[in-house]
């Protein structure tokens, strides 16, 4: 896989992170996964995706200037 296909692999993964992440602050709607009760607001789930999301904009932003790049 080339390097722009990595870069864009991970800020495409970044942004559904980030999706998801907005997804579980809406209250009021049903969020799968959870062990309490699914239609309140999730912190812990919404704080774990977007931790997910800027470690995929930290790794793109290495793989953007890995020397493999040039």
């Amino acid at each position: 896989m080339s390097v722009t296909a990595r870069f864009w692999l991970l800020i495409v993964g970044a942004v559904v992170c980030a999706g998801v992440a907005i997804y579980y602050l809406i209250p009021g709607i049903y969020h799968p996964f959870t062990f309490s009760p699914p239609n309140e607001v999730h912190h812990t789930h919404a704080l774990a995706f977007f931790a997910l999301a800027v470690v995929a904009l930290l790794a793109a932003r290495f793989v953007r200037s890995s020397p493999r790049a040039q």
